[in-house]
């Protein structure tokens, strides 16, 4: 990622995508939308989810997160519980109240040196582009839930449902 050249130019033939609703936030204070944080609830269900991820030897090459307060939180969970450095998060405006259509533009746009990335977003967008991208339909993407999807490509550009689910954690109990 950020530049870094596919080994003996070779590239990876896949492409694994790893959607993350961020965790559940306070509607407590009176903040504008994009500035509420997570609550104690939220916290401890990103943790865990997180720690699933960590068990399973999940570790994207590329973190990005909306710029909201409770998503870039939840990505900050995730990065310490799987040892990526915090200083690597990408933080974009680009997730934040777009479409399931301009969530697959962004993707489509990504850099095809990372053959992983985790995206930390929002619902109702991540839940249909999990169903978009997957065929399936999942109901609803819950809070800190986290979603893997492998696609059969060399290049996010031509990113193309379906993609084949490889990871499903609802954090629920």
């Amino acid at each position: 990622c950020k530049g870094l050249q596919p080994y003996a130019g070779r590239m990876k033939t896949s492409r694994t995508l790893f959607l993350v609703r961020h965790a559940k936030s306070s509607w407590d204070m009176n903040v504008a939308d994009w500035q509420r944080p997570l609550t104690e609830e939220g916290i401890a269900r990103a943790e865990a989810v997180a720690g699933v991820m960590k068990a399973e030897k999940i570790k994207p090459a590329l973190i990005i997160s909306s710029h909201a307060f409770r998503a870039v939180n939840t990505a900050l969970i995730f990065a310490r519980i799987l040892n990526i450095p915090v200083g690597e998060i990408v933080v974009s405006s680009a997730l934040y109240g777009k479409s399931a259509g301009e969530l697959i533009s962004f993707i489509r746009d990504m850099d095809d040196g990372c053959g992983s990335v985790m995206l930390f977003g929002h619902n109702p967008s991540f839940t249909e582009l999990y169903n978009m991208l997957t065929g399936r339909m999942l109901r609803n993407l819950s809070t800190s839930a986290a979603a893997g999807i492998e696609f059969s490509t060399a290049s996010w550009k031509y990113l193309a449902p379906p993609g084949r689910t490889v990871f499903l954690e609802t954090g629920k109990d």
